[in-house]
């Protein structure tokens, strides 16, 4: 996990170290929809619900995904489903990758230039309203660009997505801000941080530059935060 420190755009709290996960777990292909959404709870909060049911769904809070997700349990009658960790969603996002994107390393953070390495797989500032067509910023319909090598949609681009972890936003040792956690250390066996006020969050979104939808970046919200750019996927332990 994390990025080497001559990975550009690399941000101090993605300290590279390695994880053991040490149970399997199916990760959701896509972002839950909108459909999925209004079909479980009835209600569409997306600030995007006139566009379709199969854009993620986006506004909602952490602590509304965990009521998502206690729905879904109770529905299918099991416990299995819930937010996948940091280091889960890091490792479905690599798919055996070690480079900043799945498919290779930035060249570019404009929003007016194409990136190589995400272009066929993300929704990003670059295809989702600053160019190619401009001035229509938007999410998209998820399944519409290709997926990485392990067969999961948009985990460059398109939404940001809710993880489990808990983290503090600054550290007062060291004066940086971001998503601080101990669970950055090598030889950790399934790291899910529990301390802090905020959630954490991993990928880029549909407005934003190549820069945040690297594999790495990690950013973070209090857990009643809602954002036009902001979703989730789901994991099922097995």
């Amino acid at each position: 996990m994390g990025s080497p420190e001559s990975e550009k755009g690399r941000q101090e709290n993605e300290t590279q170290h390695q994880v053991t996960i040490s149970k399997s777990f199916y990760m959701g292909e896509t972002e839950v929809t909108q459909g999925q959404w209004e079909k479980l709870v009835g209600f569409n909060p997306s600030s995007f619900s006139d566009m379709g049911k199969n854009y993620p769904v986006d506004s909602v809070s952490w602590d509304q995904c965990i009521e998502f997700i206690r729905v879904l349990n109770e529905w299918e009658k099991t416990d299995k489903y819930r937010l996948p960790t940091e280091a889960e969603w890091e490792y479905a996002c690599r798919a055996e990758s070690t480079t900043a994107f799945a498919q290779g390393s930035p060249t570019t953070f404009a929003c007016n230039e194409p990136e190589p390495a995400i272009l066929e797989m993300a929704w990003y500032c670059y295809n989702s309203g600053a160019q190619n067509p401009a001035g229509d910023f938007k999410p998209h319909p998820v399944k519409t660009k290709s997926p990485n090598k392990w067969g999961l949609y948009d985990m460059h681009g398109n939404a940001q997505e809710w993880v489990l972890d808990a983290c503090e936003w600054r550290d007062p040792l060291s004066r940086n801000i971001g998503a601080i956690t101990d669970t950055y250390q090598d030889n950790i066996v399934d790291p899910l941080s529990k301390t802090g006020s905020h959630r954490i969050f991993r990928g880029g979104a549909w407005h934003q530059s190549s820069k945040y939808q690297r594999a790495a970046y990690r950013g973070y919200y209090k857990p009643v935060a809602k954002r036009n750019s902001l979703g989730f996927r789901i994991v099922r332990m097995q």
